[in-house]
């Protein structure tokens, strides 16, 4: 069982061919429609944060229990009570704090105190390299039953299932869904049979509608690059994408996110990173194996910046008089996003993306109004950003 749940926490997924699991599974992880996969679930992997390392995590989903979780139980009991008898009180009201949830667990366990060795001495060498009544498996064991008592709570409601990904990538609805994860840009290793790949396509003439179909992240950056360019058409509001001074437009730092209200007036609300991040959340998914910074998801965001301008998917715009220069979607993928697959994956699929995606804007321009705002820049460098050469606001389709 501890190599089955390894893999989940390793690739995201694991067979759900063990009776066992169901038990120990439902409510932390989702299940596939033929009920033969586990998928690992967002709020599992935030847990997993608090905790140092898988091995702590598998050990919490053990403990939620009852007879892996009583002998460890009895083990804090007796911690406890040893603490108690320290001349500094704070000892024990530090244990006890970080027992959090599980602190009702050690309270009734009182009576049964001990630091006795228990008879899983083997799964304990295995998942903490000690045996747990040990001195130096306190603390261990106290994060691990903190942990537990959460995921206990977790237990009692079943997750939704989660439907495997659509590999052709017209079903946007299908692939970007709650509970969904997405591999780190550029990362390897996920499930792609449940989980959003990190990877791009590398083969060459592939037309920039079907090399972005076949990526995630190459289909969520056209997707904001869509919403940017109907929005502009709109002349109420908007989404620039601008490179900040002294970037490399093929291979940036960061990317920086102004949004315009319906009065023209631009907002500097932050950079790419953590536009995006604000974006899964919103749409209940996070990032695997582990959550990015802001820094580091615009870092690994660069390249594939450069590739997306390379396939004609984006491309820079200067800018115009001392303004600085902007992304923009490229007018031959703007092409294609009206052509029939086109309109199936961006237009009727990728709906509720690219509606997730103008309202993260909004939220985000409310949020950040009044900060970092620069009320000279007008609607007009919206407007610019469809027709540069005459800034009519008609699309340079």
């Amino acid at each position: 069982m501890i190599k089955t749940l390894q893999r989940l926490f390793s690739v995201g997924t694991c067979a759900a061919d063990d009776g066992a699991l169901a038990p120990l599974l439902t409510g932390l992880a989702h299940l596939s429609p033929d009920g033969g996969r586990w998928v690992i679930s967002r709020q599992l992997l935030g847990l997993r944060q608090t905790l140092s390392g898988d091995q702590e995590v598998i050990a919490a989903v053990l403990a939620t229990q009852l007879e892996i979780r009583m002998p460890w139980v009895r083990l804090l009991a007796a911690r406890c009570r040893e603490a108690g008898q320290l001349a500094d009180a704070n000892a024990l009201v530090q244990l006890v704090s970080r027992l959090g949830g599980a602190a009702a667990w050690v309270e009734a366990a009182m009576a049964q105190a001990t630091l006795d060795p228990t008879t899983a001495s083997a799964l304990e060498r295995e998942l903490f390299g000690y045996t747990a009544d040990q001195a130096q498996a306190t603390p261990v064991l106290t994060r691990v039953m903190a942990a537990a008592s959460q995921l206990a709570h977790w237990q009692q409601r079943p997750l939704p299932g989660i439907s495997p990904i659509d590999r052709t990538g017209e079903r946007v609805d299908a692939n970007w869904c709650p509970g969904r994860l997405v591999a780190h840009p550029d990362g390897a290793g996920p499930d792609e049979d449940f989980i959003l790949g990190g990877r791009w396509p590398g083969e060459e003439g592939a037309d920039p509608l079907a090399w972005v179909q076949r990526g995630p992240w190459p289909l969520l950056l056209a997707a904001i690059g869509y919403v940017q360019d109907s929005w502009a058409a709109e002349a109420r509001g908007g989404l620039l994408l601008e490179l900040p001074p002294g970037q490399y437009p093929h291979h940036p730092t960061e990317i920086a996110v102004l949004v315009a209200g319906d009065d023209g007036a631009e907002v500097l609300c932050g950079s790419l990173g953590g536009f995006v991040l604000g974006l899964l959340s919103r749409l209940n998914m996070a990032l695997f194996p582990a959550p990015l910074t802001e820094a580091a998801l615009n870092a690994r965001l660069s390249p594939l910046i450069g590739e997306l301008q390379r396939r004609q998917v984006w491309r820079f715009q200067e800018g115009l008089s001392g303004q600085q220069g902007f992304y923009r979607v490229h007018p031959k993928f703007s092409d294609a996003c009206y052509q029939i697959s086109g309109v199936r994956t961006l237009g009727l699929n990728g709906r509720g993306l690219r509606r997730a995606i103008r309202e993260q804007a909004e939220q985000w321009r409310i949020e950040r109004q009044g900060g970092r705002g620069s009320p000279q820049r007008t609607q007009r460098r919206i407007m610019n950003s469809l027709c540069p050469l005459c800034l009519c606001g008609e699309s340079s389709r």
